[in-house]
């Protein structure tokens, strides 16, 4: 099996980021490994008594449809939207996007994003069924996952004009690392709030990035990584 690529991100302090690389998603050859470092960091950060929540990103839902279908009943999802913080507000389609449609490119109607709501044992078994598949996104935080999403309904809602867009029930951040290039740490505490690790499988970079204000470097020896040299890890 390839070495799995790790990719450190220039962050503002008191962060700190990572993208794990990929071909691909869905994700085949090197998910067991991914899935070692991954649920490792998950375990170390939500140690001390801190929340774990799981969220699917519905554009890439065609990978993991049948473990979702066969979850329904147990995970309890609940549909809200994702918002890049970065970028202009979410829409509903527009004229432009169907031509761009037509073209044969792959408009998503907004970002539909799915919370698994069935507790704990719901959560760990999204991530390990369909982490690899492209739409996971994971939030350890302090506090409630309501005292979360109230914050980020704080925080994006104001810049959200569509009626239909604004009565969704919950919000979360979408990042990227783009998203991350010179960013104040201000705003970095406003899009992550509470949240102490941020897992997002980013299609947008081929990677899994990881957001975190725990040590990184720790967390990935944790999982089986190590550094080859002041920005590249891997994992044989």
């Amino acid at each position: 099996m390839a070495a799995i690529h790790i990719e450190i991100v220039s962050v503002a302090a008191p962060y700190h980021a990572a993208q794990i690389k990929v071909d691909r998603f869905p994700v085949v050859r090197e998910l067991p490994k991914i899935r070692v470092l991954v649920e490792s960091m998950v375990r170390a950060v939500a140690s001390d008594g801190r929340s774990s929540d799981v969220f699917l990103q519905n554009q890439s839902m065609n990978n993991g449809r049948d473990a979702f279908n066969a979850h329904i009943s147990s995970w309890q999802p609940e549909i809200g939207l994702g918002v890049w913080p970065d970028r202009p507000p979410p829409e509903l389609w527009k004229m432009s996007d169907l031509f761009r449609m037509a073209r044969g490119e792959r408009v998503p109607l907004m970002y539909q994003v799915i919370r698994v709501k069935g507790g704990p044992k719901a959560n760990s078994e999204a991530l390990d069924l369909l982490l690899g598949s492209g739409m996971v996104e994971v939030l350890i935080h302090s506090g409630s996952a309501e005292e979360l999403l109230a914050h980020y309904k704080d925080v994006f809602l104001p810049n959200i004009k569509q009626p239909n867009l604004r009565i969704m029930p919950f919000y979360v951040p979408l990042l990227d690392v783009k998203s991350l290039d010179k960013r104040r740490p201000e705003e970095l505490r406003s899009w992550l709030g509470s949240a102490h690790l941020y897992v997002r499988e980013s299609p947008e970079d081929d990677s899994i990035l990881i957001v975190t204000d725990a040590d990184l470097e720790s967390l990935l020896r944790a999982g089986g990584a190590h550094a080859n040299g002041d920005h590249q890890w891997s994992i044989e």
